[in-house]
């Protein structure tokens, strides 16, 4: 799971862009902090609590007609890394990863019975909601409002000067500004790496001065604030998710 920091242009709302520095008052369309919170191969993890020896291994959950080994409906990292993807039939992806797990959605009256997961869903939207306002998305996804908390956590001190030690898994779009999008993907160190230097770098674009109004500065509260979500919900259900940060939804 990571946290994605989504910086919009000035005055043009969401997007990649050059930085809006220092604004007083916010710009229209940049007073709010929206997130949306997704839960990383959400029915995977669901049948990974419940047979632990599912961990670690290449899995995958279908559902419905047992007809080529039934549709797959989530795929576990370790399984995408084969070539299992979402939309295959278990017969197929077990060719592409011969070491496959498959976990079956249960159904009832032939329908898929989905009370598990939206169990597990319950369970992680009753830690979400103690650190804000939220709307469900769907089963593995819900938009948090965190407008009002950023603003109170801007006001601590010393936070910017924290904020790159806390955000330890928090990638901002955009930066490193000299990143070749048509570069060969990195290795995961090399990832590692990018990320820290881009989060430093718009660390350090930030104004210095809190209490002017920035929406910069407002996303780097709430990416503050995300971390916290994320680190709570797995501390407390064993669930991972990811969250996406701009100022409003997608």
């Amino acid at each position: 799971g990571s946290e994605w920091v989504q910086r919009p242009r000035a005055g043009r709302g969401r997007g990649p862009g050059m930085l809006s520095g220092l604004l007083m008052p916010l710009d229209r369309g940049k007073e709010r902090v929206v997130v949306l919170v997704d839960m990383d191969c959400f029915y995977v993890q669901v049948e990974q609590k419940a047979n632990p020896e599912l961990k670690g291994k290449p899995c995958a959950v279908v559902q419905y007609k047992t007809w080529q080994g039934g549709g797959i409906v989530a795929v576990s990292y370790e399984a995408r890394a084969q070539g299992v993807k979402r939309g295959m039939r278990g017969v197929e992806a077990m060719r592409r990863c011969p070491g496959l797990q498959l976990a079956r959605i249960p159904e009832a009256r032939g329908k898929a019975n989905l009370s598990r997961y939206r169990q597990a869903s319950g369970q992680v939207l009753a830690v979400l909601s103690r650190f804000a306002v939220i709307e469900r998305a769907s089963i593995d996804e819900v938009y948090a409002d965190l407008t009002a908390e950023a603003g109170r956590r801007l006001k601590q001190p010393g936070l910017l000067q924290q904020a790159v030690t806390l955000l330890g898994s928090t990638y901002v779009e955009g930066f490193p500004r000299d990143r070749d999008s048509r570069a060969p993907p990195l290795s995961a160190l090399h990832r590692e790496e990018e990320r820290r230097e881009g989060l430093q770098a718009w660390l350090d674009s930030l104004p210095a001065d809190k209490d002017q109004g920035s929406p910069e500065l407002l996303l780097m509260a709430g990416a503050l604030i995300v971390e916290e979500m994320r680190a709570a919900v797995e501390a407390e259900t064993g669930y991972r998710c990811s969250a996406g940060i701009s100022h409003n939804k997608p």
